[in-house]
């Protein structure tokens, strides 16, 4: 069996980097779905979707830098396991919403699909 050993160092800035990618993924996805929030008619999907990324917004910023300092005990990981399943209902939402028969008829209805598909997968990103 093959093992890899990776130095603590290395392994934080990996955590550091996956933190950043769903903090990163939760900025276009706040854009988008404001966006559409705003313009068109919308359901409780929509709403799930831009609280669950609002959040990241703001309790992800410490987890750029708390995981490359050698004290760091992983304090993310709780929070890292809620907020995977959040992400993962959001996609099933958006799943549900965007790739069921006409892309434009779907909440909300007239967005662009280009747009909608684009957020399913910046969601699928932070997941």
């Amino acid at each position: 069996m093959v093992s890899a050993k990776f130095s603590p160092k290395a392994a934080g800035i990996a955590v550091a980097f996956c933190n950043a990618l769903t903090w990163i993924s939760s900025i276009i996805v706040v854009g988008i779905t404001g966006y559409f929030l705003k313009k068109y008619p919308h359901d409780q999907h929509l709403i799930f979707e831009i609280v669950i990324s609002a959040l990241v917004l703001g309790l992800w910023i410490p987890s750029f830098v708390l995981p490359v300092f050698s004290s760091y005990k992983f304090y993310y990981a709780p929070l890292n396991f809620v907020f995977s399943y959040l992400w993962l209902t959001a996609f099933v939402f958006a799943a549900q919403d965007y790739n069921q028969s006409q892309c434009e008829l779907n909440a909300p209805f007239g967005g662009s699909c280009n747009l909608k598909l684009t957020s399913e997968s910046f969601i699928f990103l932070a997941l």
